[in-house]
């Protein structure tokens, strides 16, 4: 599990005060981006290797309103791995309180950046894997 930290940024909001719908996706990524960081390999470095995490599914519930300069942590986890897919669960809180402001979930293939294939990722990058699994607490 990751946790990573955002300050909700003014235009964020929508015209209540509120977080807008759709900039939760976005903190998604952001959160997972930083597992994967810590999992052993930046996203970049995915990428330059041939491999990308396409979105083939995305959820989310609103719980709470965020408001502006409210400070999240948004937490990820992974809830699925297999060598073609990857899931993620997201959970989405105000810093020093307890209810959940939103949860969501996303989904992933590892494909080839140049075919746009489907790939194995314990075949061609098994070190890659491997971290993932790690990280995710498979192993």
């Amino acid at each position: 599990m990751s946790h990573t930290e955002v300050t909700v940024r003014y235009a964020e909001t929508d015209c209540m005060g509120v977080v807008h719908h759709s900039v939760y996706p976005v903190w998604f990524e952001i959160a997972r981006t930083d597992f994967i960081k810590e999992a052993g390999m930046s996203y970049a470095d995915m990428e330059k290797a041939g491999i990308m995490l396409p979105v083939t599914g995305i959820s989310c519930r609103y719980r709470l309103p965020a408001r502006y300069d409210d400070t999240l942590v948004i937490t990820a986890e992974v809830t699925r791995l297999t060598p073609a897919r990857i899931e993620f669960a997201y959970t989405v809180i105000k810093k020093g309180e307890e209810g959940i402001i939103a949860e969501g979930t996303s989904s992933h293939g590892f494909v080839d950046s140049s075919t746009f294939r489907p790939l194995n990722l314990k075949k061609v990058m098994p070190e890659l894997y491997g971290m993932m699994e790690k990280k995710a607490g498979k192993n």
